[in-house]
């Protein structure tokens, strides 16, 4: 079905232009497609998963009056295959395009709308066919805890001990480490790299899951902490869709059965397409590891899938803020005096 992009001008949303939405984005892609011959054939999927509704430009405000339908997943076909994926919300990939179109009809103006019509609403939409999601399971046999009246509880309630943090130098690991103040500097152990690198993830829904590994003190500088990561876990019992990862307790206590003597130094999930922020975590996962990995030295690891690539970026509390962390691999390869950097990738 082809769909097209209407938009609207003023405070009483006048429609003014109608386009084919495949044609608004085809010059979007022109670096994508331009090393391959023949014509792109695009494959434009729209979820219905609800997004921003409103877009943001320099002097021009749109409004996506079906923002239900809030994040949509661009294939290209060329040459008998796909050449680009990637999901993309709504607002990011079509926002930018009718900025521009709106200034050229009425510079003046500021308010505007859009819709992509011919969409379903969501009462009409087909059984199955909601967006993609796990859901994370029920859990049962749990009670919740009133600690501030532990006083007339039949047991008590105590904080545990902090774990003793040993001292690491990190010269010992061949880190020449350039940014002094990052509060925590992530060591990957061996095969830890490959493994995120090339551990298999869903082009659909976020997954997730926990690093375990060994914590330390800087030995230059105590205040700050290192990581040695030395596995992977993905987490079961998880929920997740196109714009969210969820742990639960089962998460946590399948984890902890594997634990052993190695703690607990971060979590990581991925993410389908590019934040639209300067730091790549979400506001809801800044709160998540402020909630859940509150240790000064746990670290959120981002995964962000493209469809040529994976990059890999670590962020560890910081003041109010989530601060960018070095990342060094500790495999023997090729770059192992390479300088830590802020993230890693491979094509």
């Amino acid at each position: 079905m082809a769909l097209d992009v209407e938009l609207f001008q003023g405070e009483d949303r006048q429609l003014v232009r109608t386009e084919p939405l495949i044609a608004l984005l085809k010059p979007v892609f022109e670096a994508e497609t331009a090393p391959f011959s023949g014509r792109p054939r695009f494959v434009l999927r729209l979820r219905n998963d609800p997004g921003p509704d409103t877009y943001q430009g320099d002097q021009t405000q749109l409004t996506n009056l079906r923002a239900d339908f809030g994040y949509i997943h661009v294939a290209i076909h060329m040459e008998g295959r796909v050449v680009y994926q990637k999901p993309y919300s709504v607002n990011g990939l079509v926002g930018p395009v009718l900025a521009r179109l709106a200034r050229q009809i009425a510079p003046e103006e500021r308010r505007w709308a859009f819709r992509i019509a011919g969409l379903p609403s969501p009462e009409d939409m087909p059984e199955g066919e909601e967006s993609a999601q796990r859901l994370p399971p029920v859990v049962v046999g749990t009670d919740d805890i009133d600690t501030s009246r532990s006083t007339r509880l039949a047991f008590g309630i105590r904080p545990a001990a902090e774990p003793q943090i040993p001292l690491l130098d990190l010269a010992e690991h061949g880190v020449e480490l350039t940014d002094t103040e990052a509060p925590v500097t992530v060591l990957l152990g061996a095969g830890v790299r490959r493994r995120l690198m090339e551990m298999e993830l869903s082009t659909e829904i976020e997954e997730g899951g926990f690093l375990v590994g060994r914590a330390f003190r800087r030995a230059d500088t105590p205040e700050l902490h290192a990581v040695i990561v030395d596995e992977v876990l993905p987490a079961e019992h998880s929920g997740a869709s196109l714009t969210h990862f969820t742990f639960t307790g089962d998460s946590f206590g399948a984890m902890n059965r594997t634990l052993g003597d190695r703690q607990l130094v971060g979590w990581y999930h991925t993410h389908l397409f590019q934040t639209e922020r300067t730091i790549g975590l979400s506001r809801t996962d800044i709160d998540l590891h402020r909630d859940t990995f509150r240790r000064p030295w746990q670290v959120a690891a981002l995964i962000n899938l493209t469809s040529r690539r994976r990059i890999l970026t670590c962020y560890a509390s910081s003041d109010d803020w989530m601060a960018p962390c070095p990342i060094r691999n500790l495999d023997d390869d090729a770059d192992k005096h390479r300088s830590a950097h802020p993230s890693l990738g491979h094509h």
